[in-house]
């Protein structure tokens, strides 16, 4: 942060020399020969000058950190300053049309003479290399500090581009004109070129004030950013789908997001795990967009299920069944539902016979299911027994039997064991990437795999971390 503090500075000071440089060499020369187009653009840079030691003062101030008065720190003063920059460039463009406008209305000749020299061209040459490099590196460090006063800055230069690109074209135009015919139409349009240069530059100007001042208000009004806005939505859909966005408010200050979230719990969590997601949720945030403080509030609620799956686990759940392995299929005779369903070890069917009806009507009822069938099975697996005693190097034998499966390094595993019956938990790497399916399918067969391979250790079970 303060090296970008550092670039801001260095950039803004920079910004000042050229401008007070640029400011006197144009005025000197303007006054000299007369030229309206040199003379828009002295003031041009003068108040471009004004501009670029309002940047200064803003960059610095921006700097300071969050106080009481201030809680969300003080980068607004760059959005302030640029629309101050602003209101200076709209009054130079409405000075620029009125003189311009006012020498083109006058009937004495004088009024459109201009006493053109070498240094009217060379002061003018050497703004545009000057405007070149400097609106470049400004535009640039902006970018890299999202810095609305420099890129300020770099709109104004990049406009002093083009408007000393068309004072150079007006001057010209005016030392030709003493080349043609009097009184010609060539001669007509070019001793007024000067003039016409003028207005170019100050409809240049105008077009910045618009961008610039569109810019600046949004900001102090905290208009929403529409693609920042999408951005967010997206990631929590794609991250946290179990928890629904119920409100999203983003507010920029100077180069720092401030994120208010709005995000759906299920009532029945503690406060602890509802903390710890929210937690999580402010991780996920900061690693999406670094630099942005989020505030996330819980509002807890009975969540709808979205899905046909979640709609049907929440039935088992409210019988007290526990089911998995779902599928559905679209039949010729309509939806047909498929899952397997756990009952507790050495219960008689007779027992839960009704609840087991009562999940197929609420199904078929809630899903439109032409039929739902059942498969059922026992909740708890007995371990296999191991009749061989535990080796002493029975860690180091996992890792290598891992690596020769050229499986992920596993970050623990752990052994644990009652009486004869032993289990294997061996974690590795999550990848966030891969689909439930890929994972499942990874998962089982690499257990499948490390259990062929160390058969007489313990049922070895691949987890991820």
């Amino acid at each position: 942060m303060e090296q970008q503090h550092a670039k801001k500075n260095i950039a803004a000071l920079s910004s000042v020399l050229w401008s007070a440089v640029l400011s006197l060499l144009k005025l000197v020369v303007g006054i000299a020969t007369g030229s309206l187009g040199i003379l828009s653009e002295a003031l041009h840079s003068t108040l471009d000058l004004m501009a670029a030691l309002g940047t200064l003062f803003a960059v610095r101030l921006a700097a300071k950190p969050a106080d009481e008065d201030h809680p969300y720190g003080h980068g607004k003063v760059e959005n302030l300053t640029a629309l101050a920059e602003t209101l200076l460039l709209l009054g130079t463009a409405i000075w620029v049309i009125r003189e311009a406008v006012s020498r083109l209305l006058s009937d004495d000749p004088a009024a459109l003479q201009v006493d053109i020299s070498l240094w009217a061209f060379l002061v003018i040459i050497v703004s545009l290399v000057v405007d070149i490099n400097r609106s470049a590196m400004l535009r640039r460090i902006a970018r890299e500090t999202n810095s609305a006063a420099l890129e300020a800055d770099a709109a104004h230069f990049s406009s002093d581009i083009w408007s000393s690109a068309a004072v150079l074209v007006g001057i010209t135009g005016a030392a030709l004109s003493s080349q043609v015919t009097p009184n010609s139409p060539l001669h007509w349009l070019l001793i007024r070129a000067d003039v016409f240069s003028s207005l170019i530059v100050a409809c240049i100007i105008l077009h910045i004030c618009k961008v610039l001042g569109s810019a600046a208000i949004n900001n102090l009004m905290d208009k929403t950013d529409s693609a920042l806005y999408s951005r967010l939505s997206s990631l929590m859909q794609q991250n946290m789908p179990a928890y629904p966005l119920r409100g999203l408010r983003v507010r920029a200050v100077g180069n720092t997001s401030y994120i208010e979230m709005v995000v759906g719990m299920p009532r029945e969590l503690h406060i602890d795990s509802a903390h710890e997601i929210a937690d999580a949720i402010e991780h996920l945030i900061e690693n999406s967009l670094p630099g942005a403080e989020t505030l996330v509030h819980i509002q807890p609620e009975d969540l709808s299920p979205d899905s046909p799956d979640l709609l049907i686990r929440q039935i088992a759940l409210a019988h007290r069944l526990a089911v998995h392995s779902l599928r559905l299929l679209e039949a010729d005779q309509g939806l047909l539902v498929f899952t397997d369903m756990e009952l507790p070890s050495g219960a008689k069917l007779g027992a839960w016979s009704v609840p087991i009806q009562a999940f197929r009507s609420e199904v078929k009822r809630h899903l439109n299911a032409a039929d739902v069938f059942v498969h059922i099975e026992p909740a708890m697996r007995t371990l296999p027994e191991f009749s061989s005693p535990i080796p002493e190097n029975w860690e180091s034998s996992v890792r290598r039997a891992m690596n020769d499966l050229h499986a992920p390094s596993p970050t623990s595993i752990r052994l644990f064991s009652k009486g004869s019956r032993r289990v294997c938990f061996v974690s590795i790497p999550a990848d966030p990437a891969i689909s439930v399916e890929s994972s499942h399918e990874q998962l089982t067969l690499l257990s499948e795999k490390l259990s062929a391979a160390l058969p007489s250790l313990a049922r070895m079970v691949v987890v991820y971390d």
